[in-house]
């Protein structure tokens, strides 16, 4: 005879789906957000109060009533949500929800979260459903279910009673019509400052990353804290996707109605814009949605600038589903879509977690993707999810990727820009027309848009290039496009007249090359110059004289470094051919001496390239720039010299950079060494054109501190390698991030105006990759 028995349930359930499987106190506290949202809440308070040791989570959703907890909230993993009865005689708000296509809890564990949080629970509800009902109070004290795990779960009871008014509040603000009050006590984990700036930082994460959600206000309170804290007692949200929106390349995707369209926007440039047949049968149910962008070195230094964290911090791709996040999919350690394993098999090709950051939303019905129940272990695994992911990884990362390598990586200068200038030259407009000609050969795929300023090219002969006009035509001729059919006429028949006088350009340019290289060379000896300036300027013999003064002050100098320098050569030298006759012990002391002559060599070198400069800039003075040559310090109007200096000594030649000088200072009488001040400028002017700037621009202007002028030094050059070189470190003597450099023009210049009594640094302003700098001179010289 067979007989039938039911299953005994242990109170140690409670253990099972509540702390052993929410472990994350911020998760528990997502959990219940989550609970609100779904009840239609507009406004949700979370409150933390560390003397009381509580927390209270406060909405002001459709709330529930007696009936409701007994038959649903007691009802363990019953869930109304996932059965499609939730919201039977509640038609608003089921309009209101059908937008994101189902309920962010439906597993009917989720209350268990407030397990995890504390020792006890206490919830006051009134309905939308029965507005004249008293306030229904549910208290629970979890600690009952832990005495004897042989008890069943259904002999824990736990107290139902109806109240006139929801709790006291400390800071929050009650339910005014409906709504829902948890208040949670004997709180399993710390709360302060900072673990609320963690908790808002995580929420901020899961339920709005980009500050693009208006529906919905999410506040934290903490009970003792200064109230004026608008950023830790205030909503949680920021608007990250507005600051770098304009700043880098992003691409935005729509999967919808069996059709995907995408659309590529480089710094607020239009690329392409295209549509194709959904390729992914397995999400024709759902709507799919998302945004990444590029994070090159100008967007991270802004994101770190404005968000006070590091993008690497922050994370990557965010995963959410019907509104709600997937966690951890984002997370800076997480790899759900193989960016990084793929960046490993080669560093210039692919993109990487860190490079990107970027939200995709889908909008499914429920139990289409199914969020695995630890709720920090992203969706079950099945041919839905691994659809997904594949058309977030094909048509999303490396549609963006295949840009950023093709066009933005092949340009390192463009690595620092926020802006589309580094678009403007025939190279990347080539570029780009290559990415485009791809698309135009993809099968079944139709171009609505793309950047028609990429058929201006100037000179682009490059068979790739060529490859790319033509598919431009199919496209025109199969679409009837007549306009843009003749647009890649004109651009061909350009190149081709342009391709015939190459080489009588390459020929001129040769000959302007000679003639650049003659015209820099250097006199050696400064007597030929004085009587070649006597010649060609009237140069007086008593300018001569004092020029001639100043000439031999500095090549003394030189003289004396140099002999010091050979002697302590000529002893190194006599060290090491004593070396075959030393003991093994002896080689140490050999090596520490020849190390203190090498770094007296450095030093006479510096020393002797300093005054090499200064000698060369006394070298250059004319009679028209007025200076009085027989003192190195003079008594004048420094605006006055420095006008006279960059219009006569740096004049425009055609080489680059062409040199600018403004002044919003219209005199300053100073005391200052014009030479020292020649050897900043031509010392800055020189790391500018090794950095290939076409323009450098010395704005002269009054300084906040009394008694100084401010000199602003910007140009357009390619700025700082930061993967090579130490920004801090630019100033130290024999420091440089070139294999051919000396490490001596800044710090000569840091060294020249240090002893002038001024000083030069970092704009503050600038982003860190440019070389922007801010001199300041003393109205009085040391």
């Amino acid at each position: 005879m067979t007989i039938q028995k039911p299953f005994k349930v242990s109170t140690h359930l409670k253990d099972v789906i509540g702390r052993d499987l929410v472990t994350n106190e911020f998760v528990a506290i997502f959990e219940l957000v989550k609970n609100s949202v779904d009840a239609g809440a507009t406004q949700i308070q979370i409150e933390i109060d560390p003397d009381a040791d509580a927390i209270r989570i406060v909405d002001d959703g459709k709330g529930m009533s007696s009936e409701d907890i007994t038959d649903k909230w007691l009802f363990v993993a019953y869930s109304a949500k996932a059965d499609g009865t939730e919201d039977d005689v509640d038609t608003d708000y089921r309009d209101k929800i059908r937008s994101i296509g189902g309920y962010a809890g439906s597993k009917g564990i989720g209350r268990f979260s407030c397990d995890t949080l504390g020792s006890s629970l206490e919830l006051f509800s009134k309905s939308k459903k029965k507005p004249s009902a008293p306030i229904v109070g549910l208290y629970v004290d979890w600690e009952k279910f832990e005495l004897d795990s042989k008890d069943e779960f259904k002999n824990i009871l736990v107290d139902i009673d109806e109240d006139d008014a929801f709790p006291n509040l400390e800071v929050a603000t009650s339910p005014k019509k409906t709504g829902t009050v948890i208040q949670i006590e004997g709180l399993r984990h710390h709360w302060d400052e900072a673990n609320l700036w963690k908790l808002r930082a995580y929420l901020a994460k899961l339920i709005d990353p980009f500050g693009t959600t208006n529906s919905i206000e999410v506040v934290t309170y903490l009970v003792g804290s200064e109230e004026d804290d608008d950023e830790l007692n205030g909503p949680i949200g920021n608007d990250i996707a507005d600051v770098i929106r304009e700043k880098t390349s992003r691409i935005r995707v729509s999967i919808d109605a069996g059709k995907v369209v995408t659309e590529l926007v480089d710094r607020g440039r239009r690329i392409y814009k295209v549509a194709e047949p959904n390729p992914y049968p397995e999400l024709e149910r759902c709507k799919v949605s998302g945004e990444v962008y590029y994070l090159n070195r100008s967007a991270k230094a802004t994101f770190g600038r404005r968000m006070k964290v590091s993008s690497v911090e922050f994370g990557s791709i965010f995963l959410f589903l019907n509104g709600f996040r997937i966690f951890p999919i984002g997370e800076e350690r997480d790899d759900t879509f193989g960016l990084n394993r793929r960046k490993q098999q080669g560093t210039s090709r692919y993109l990487g977690s860190r490079d990107v950051l970027g939200r995709v939303d889908v909008k499914a019905p429920p139990k289409m993707f199914r969020e695995a129940s630890s709720r920090d272990a992203g969706l079950i695994e099945d041919a839905n999810s691994r659809a997904l992911f594949d058309a977030i990884l094909d048509k999303m990362i490396k549609r963006l990727e295949r840009y950023v390598v093709g066009v933005n990586w092949k340009d390192k200068a463009d690595l620092g820009r926020d802006t589309p200038v580094g678009l403007e030259g025939d190279p990347a407009k080539a570029r780009i027309l290559q990415i485009v000609g791809g698309l135009a050969r993809t099968k079944e795929l139709e171009i609505l848009d793309f950047d028609h300023d990429i058929l201006n090219l100037a000179d682009a002969k490059e068979a790739a290039t060529e490859k790319a006009l033509s598919d431009l035509i199919s496209i025109a001729e199969r679409d009837g496009n007549t306009d843009l059919l003749k647009r890649v006429e004109q651009t061909r028949a350009r190149i081709t007249e342009l391709e015939k006088a190459e080489a009588e350009a390459r020929k001129e340019a040769n000959r302007v090359a000679a003639e650049r290289a003659q015209s820099d060379a250097r006199i050696v000896q400064l007597e030929k110059q004085s009587r070649y300036l006597a010649a060609s300027q009237n140069l007086d013999a008593e300018r001569i004289q004092l020029l001639l003064h100043q000439v031999n002050i500095y090549s003394g100098h030189v003289a004396s470094s140099t002999t010091r320098g050979l002697s302590g050569a000529q002893e190194a030298m006599k060290m090491l051919a004593d070396a075959d006759q030393m003991e093994p012990d002896d080689f140490e002391d050999l090596a520490g001496a020849l190390r203190k002559i090498l770094r007296t060599l450095m030093d006479d070198f510096s020393y002797i390239r300093l005054e090499n400069n200064r000698l060369q800039t006394i070298s250059r003075f004319a009679p028209n720039i007025k200076v009085d040559l027989e003192t190195s310090h003079i008594q004048g109007d420094i605006i006055e010299y420095l006008n006279e200096y960059f219009t006569v000594m740096l004049a425009d030649t055609g080489r680059a950079p062409r040199v600018h000088f403004e002044s919003k200072v219209d005199a300053l009488e100073c005391e200052f060494s014009p030479f020292d001040l020649a050897v900043v400028v031509d010392n800055l002017v020189d790391n500018a054109r090794k950095a290939k700037a076409q323009e450098i621009w010395f704005i002269a202007q009054p300084s906040q501190s009394k008694g100084k002028l401010e000199l602003r030094v910007n140009d357009d050059g390619q700025g700082f390698d930061l993967d090579r070189l130490d920004r801090d470190r630019v100033f130290e003597k024999h420091y440089t991030g070139t294999h051919n450099g000396t490490g001596l023009g800044l710090f000569h210049v840091a060294q020249v105006l240090e002893e002038m009594g001024g000083g030069i640094r970092f704009d503050p302003k600038s982003d860190t990759v440019r070389a922007d700098f801010i001199i300041t001179i003393p109205e009085k010289a040391k």
